[in-house]
């Protein structure tokens, strides 16, 4: 087990070609690109990922669009110490994403992104090649 256990929402631009992903404030250990979600805990996985997007993105999920993608493990961003695992779902927003919280913005990376410094480790080894390989990310 990861010693940071996370449920994560890719959301995709009308043509598949970007998904969203989170830039919080720096004083909340990282300013890296990282996926909208947060941390598992007692509550279900859906119940924590409809709270953690309404809290970051202040937007609801269309539960019926929801699929899941995969699970991924990197090294967790601002803390190199420790490991991340990231249970990834795709899904639509009911809303116009807004940042909120400890979310200072949000941004739509792609494929060319992988390359990008801000962009968290796991997203850049995990995820984009595997969303690439699964024909998810066009």
């Amino acid at each position: 087990m990861a010693y940071y256990n996370k449920i994560g929402l890719l959301i995709l631009n009308n043509d598949a070609s970007k998904f969203l992903v989170c830039e919080k404030y720096p004083e909340f250990v990282t300013s890296d690109y990282i996926m909208p979600g947060g941390q598992i805990d007692e509550e279900s996985e859906i119940d924590v990922l409809k709270g953690e997007i309404k809290e970051e993105l202040d937007c609801d999920i269309d539960l019926s669009s929801l699929k899941y993608i995969g699970e991924y493990l990197d090294i967790a961003s601002g803390r190199p110490d420790r490991d991340v695992s990231i249970k990834l779902y795709q899904g639509k927003i009911i809303g116009t994403p807004t940042p909120s919280a400890e979310i200072y913005d949000i941004h739509w990376i792609g494929k060319k992104d992988k390359n990008n410094s801000k962009v968290s480790l796991i997203i850049k080894n995990k995820i984009i090649p595997d969303l690439i390989k699964k024909e998810i990310l066009k």
